[in-house]
């Protein structure tokens, strides 16, 4: 491990505390899960964890007092405090420093992070789940023209395009936007537009669309609620054993939950050659303009930098 994935790491070992002691279900998500099952843990090049929770439990997490959570970590969420610059939740290393380039336009100062998901259930009519997810990616893209650092935004018509369409809004405005559409889209109890087994939507994540998958493939079941569920695939049908509902997958030494089954899962990111390792151009992380492993970033505004500090990495 890196030195950066090293700090990574003692933030995952917090949540998996912490969701193991509330009793909350969650699924590593992306990178994450493919460096589990290509790797048994970090993706050589990866900079980030990523990890979903089914929305039930999102939302016990997001009401956790701060004492719930280990020394040294915090939870940060725009429902908890100004000025967090995007709408899903994040736990982060208060003894740590980082400021990501494509957010540093909003002055947002935080630790190294986890990022942490709402999974909510979602229909499969492909129109209109098409629909939602167009909605969503609109408003994610008017939030990153407002909040990234100008010179990260490579195609100059789109950028000019929705920086003037983002000027409507606040960026607090576009985030609790953002929260109350995806919260607003996941199935409810009697919704009538649904057909065949229900699914684990990420509108938040960055695949888009490809994060909508069956329900099954996280928990092994399949979700009839009153309707003809039917598993069209060849092969095996899975089933989670009673009371899991998950699989404990390897990563770096220590268990981590996943989708139970995680072959579905990673074909549906990233194709059925996902054990492959990318060529190095499709090796990109997440680039930051300060990353400080040692100094607090509750201190970061408090002490002074040298000349050139902005660009120190580890």
């Amino acid at each position: 491990m890196t030195e950066l994935q090293q700090k990574i790491f003692e933030v995952m070992k917090a949540f998996d505390t912490v969701c193991r002691t509330e009793g909350l279900r969650y699924y590593m998500l992306g990178g994450t899960m493919l460096g589990a099952i290509r790797h048994k843990g970090f993706i050589p090049w990866d900079d980030d964890a990523d990890f979903g929770l089914p929305r039930e439990d999102y939302e016990r997490l997001l009401k956790l007092p701060p004492e719930a959570f280990p020394e040294g970590f915090c939870l940060r969420h725009f429902s908890k405090e100004t000025g967090v610059p995007y709408a899903f939740a994040r736990l982060e290393h208060e003894e740590t420093t980082l400021i990501e380039a494509r957010r540093s336009g909003t002055g947002y100062v935080g630790g190294v992070y986890v990022d942490l998901f709402p999974l909510d259930l979602d229909g499969t009519f492909p129109l209109i789940r098409l629909l939602k997810e167009y909605r969503i990616r609109y408003k994610k893209r008017l939030l990153y023209a407002h909040i990234a650092d100008k010179e990260h935004m490579k195609n100059p018509v789109k950028k000019r395009i929705y920086e003037c369409l983002s000027k409507k809004y606040t960026q607090e405005e576009l985030v609790r936007m953002l929260d109350a559409n995806v919260k607003s889209l996941g199935m409810k109890a009697g919704m009538p537009l649904q057909r065949g087994e229900a699914r684990y939507s990420n509108y938040l994540g960055h695949w888009g669309k490809k994060e909508s998958i069956p329900r099954r493939v996280f928990d092994g079941e399949v979700q009839t609620r009153g309707y003809l569920a039917i598993d069209q695939r060849n092969g095996e049908h899975l089933f989670a054993a009673s009371g899991s509902r998950r699989r404990e997958y390897e990563f770096e030494g220590r268990k981590f939950f996943g989708p139970i089954d995680a072959d579905a899962y990673l074909k549906s990111l990233y194709g059925p050659n996902y054990m492959t390792p990318p060529k190095k151009k499709g090796r990109d992380g997440h680039p930051a303009n300060f990353i400080e492993l040692e100094r607090p970033f509750h201190s970061y505004h408090k002490l002074p930098r040298a000349e050139g500090e902005k660009e120190k990495m580890p």
